[in-house]
């Protein structure tokens, strides 16, 4: 499947790299959930990385047909490799996918668990919108969350409120509830408005309270790897205790 960074996504991205990089000296590694089309301007990531390294990443030659894809057909910015951009930042990627979509994906079932080659191994998981497309959508958020290493970042979004986008929408309740128990903490979490065209746009999400979300809106997400625990699937917290 083809996922996308826009800029928001993007900037997230940026501010766990700096706490990454402050706090190792090992080479990075990111493990993506399919391979993520970057749908930013070249201004936008000249802005926010600097034109030294825009300069000289590849572009891709099916850009048209991505922008298409993606639901802008015609539009005339160019694509860059998402897997260069990433190495120019000092960053190896792995990307695993259920089909080799671009020919650089291992292909890796998200409804099963996790190769153990994979565990514990990454400072970054990159989920742009994947684990909404697993029918077995525990395993494949629990699968995401397991590739990272002690002190990496989960980085994350999912649909909130998008009919028929994938299999499931995401609570934001689903968060703090599942975190607390698999030793993550929560650096960033935010409903988000989503059109490609117009720009993204955060608002409160409510992690407790019910409330009602817009339509096309999403929740984005980073966590970050405190320490490892052995998994516990959470009760969500309304039910923890009877009611009166």
């Amino acid at each position: 499947m083809d996922v996308a960074i826009e800029a928001q996504f993007l900037n997230l991205f940026k501010q766990a790299l700096e706490l990454r990089r402050n706090s190792t000296s090992s080479p990075l590694q990111a493990l993506c959930l399919a391979y993520p089309d970057l749908l930013i301007t070249k201004a936008n990531l000249v802005e926010m990385f600097g034109d030294a390294i825009v300069s000289r990443l590849p572009v891709r030659a099916d850009a048209d047909a991505i922008w298409k894809w993606h639901g802008i057909p015609g539009c005339k910015e160019p694509l860059y490799d998402s897997p260069a951009f990433f190495k120019a930042l000092g960053v190896d990627t792995q990307v695993i996918d259920i089909v080799a979509a671009r020919g650089i994906e291992r292909v890796v079932d998200l409804n099963q668990p996790l190769p153990q080659d994979l565990e514990a191994r990454f400072d970054f998981v990159i989920d742009t919108g994947t684990c909404e497309h697993c029918f077995n959508v525990g395993q494949a958020f629990q699968n995401a969350c397991a590739a990272v290493n002690v002190g990496g970042f989960l980085i994350h979004a999912a649909p909130m409120n998008k009919m028929n986008h994938g299999f499931w929408n995401f609570s934001p309740t689903v968060y703090p509830d599942f975190f607390e128990e698999n030793g993550f903490k929560i650096s960033y979490l935010s409903g988000m408005s989503c059109n490609l065209i117009k720009g993204y746009e955060p608002f409160a999400a409510d992690t407790f309270k019910i409330f009602s979300a817009g339509a096309n809106t999403a929740i984005f997400v980073v966590a970050k790897r405190i320490e490892r625990r052995p998994l516990k699937w959470p009760t969500q917290r309304k039910y923890r205790v009877h009611p009166p």
